[in-house]
């Protein structure tokens, strides 16, 4: 059975720059393999017309993702500062999680550029 070659972004079967395949999409193909049942293992990329959207949604992803990270932390050292026990650091640790969390609620993954002349691939 082929795989479809589908854009990320418009949902529809188009040819494109692949998706770089990292922790985030395997974690989510498992879970709709073994849990859902309905995994279609489609080839993941942005095609052409939809590369503007992907990379504003990608800006947004990681910029998001820094902001959620950095306020986590703070409240992590500021948290462990104030209250040095292993529950106040379970509490800590479990917040640092959630506001990670949060970051993928805009997840956009990173793309898989192979330069010419290189060897190996480079993500944007």
């Amino acid at each position: 059975m082929r795989r479809k070659v589908v854009c990320i972004i418009c949902g529809k079967e188009k040819d494109g720059i692949p998706v770089k395949i990292d922790s985030i999409i395997k974690a989510i193909r498992w879970i709709k393999t073994n849990i859902t049942r309905n995994e279609k293992n489609n080839i993941l990329v942005v095609c052409r017309d939809d590369y503007q959207a992907y990379a504003k949604a990608r800006k947004k992803y990681t910029s998001r993702q820094a902001l959620y990270l950095t306020l986590g932390v703070i409240f992590f050292i500021i948290g462990n500062v104030m209250a040095l026990s292993l529950a106040g650091f379970a509490i800590t640790v479990l917040v640092l999680a959630m506001f990670y969390g949060l970051s993928l609620l805009s997840y956009a993954p990173a793309l898989e550029l192979r330069s010419s002349g290189r060897k190996g691939s480079k993500k944007v």
